[in-house]
C-alpha cells in the first residue's frame, strides 16, 4: 500500500515501513508502525503523529529518553539484579534498544524496546505533552 504521507507500506499484522531517525544519541533504522488492520489505511492522527515524530524527532528524543531515564533510575536495583550489574550506565542505549515505533489509531507515538532485563521489553508512550514509561502494555492500550 502506498500511502500520501508514509509512502510505501507492508502488511504484517500492522501497516509498517522501515526509517531511518537519529534518536536517544545514535542514528537507527526502526521500523515505523501503524495500527490498523489490512483493510485499513492510515487515519489522520497516525499520519500527523507521523509528521510530528519526523518534524520534532530532536525533542521527542530528548523528551522520551529524559523520562526513560528517570523510570529507570527508579527500578534501577531491580535491573542490577536482572542484569548482575552494579551501575547503572549513562548510556541508556546499553540497557535498552527501540524495537520499534508504533503509531496508535489516536495519534500517540509509542517507542517499544527491548531491555536487557526484561523478556517483555519496555515502552515510552509520548501522547500530547504527556509521556510515561512502562511495559508495552501502555502503547497498545492507548
Amino acid at each position: 500500500m502506498t500511502d500520501s504521507v508514509f509512502g510505501e507500506m507492508i502488511y504484517k499484522g500492522g501497516w509498517f515501513k522501515e526509517d531511518t531517525l537519529r534518536f536517544w544519541g545514535k542514528k537507527i533504522s526502526v521500523k515505523i508502525v501503524v495500527s490498523a488492520y489490512e483493510t485499513e489505511t492510515p487515519n489522520r492522527e497516525q499520519q500527523q503523529a507521523y509528521l510530528r515524530l519526523k518534524d520534532e524527532t530532536n525533542v521527542i528524543s530528548e523528551e522520551s529518553l529524559s523520562a526513560l531515564r528517570a523510570y529507570i533510575m527508579t527500578i534501577q536495583e531491580d535491573i542490577k539484579a536482572y542484569t548482575n550489574i552494579t551501575e547503572i550506565p549513562d548510556d541508556v542505549n546499553e540497557l535498552v534498544s527501540i524495537n520499534e515505533i508504533l503509531l496508535t489509531e489516536k495519534g500517540s507515538i509509542g517507542i517499544i524496546c527491548n531491555t536487557k532485563w526484561d523478556s517483555h521489553g519496555i515502552a515510552v508512550l509520548c501522547k500530547g505533552e504527556e509521556i510515561s514509561v512502562g511495559t508495552p502494555d501502555i502503547v497498545w492500550f492507548d
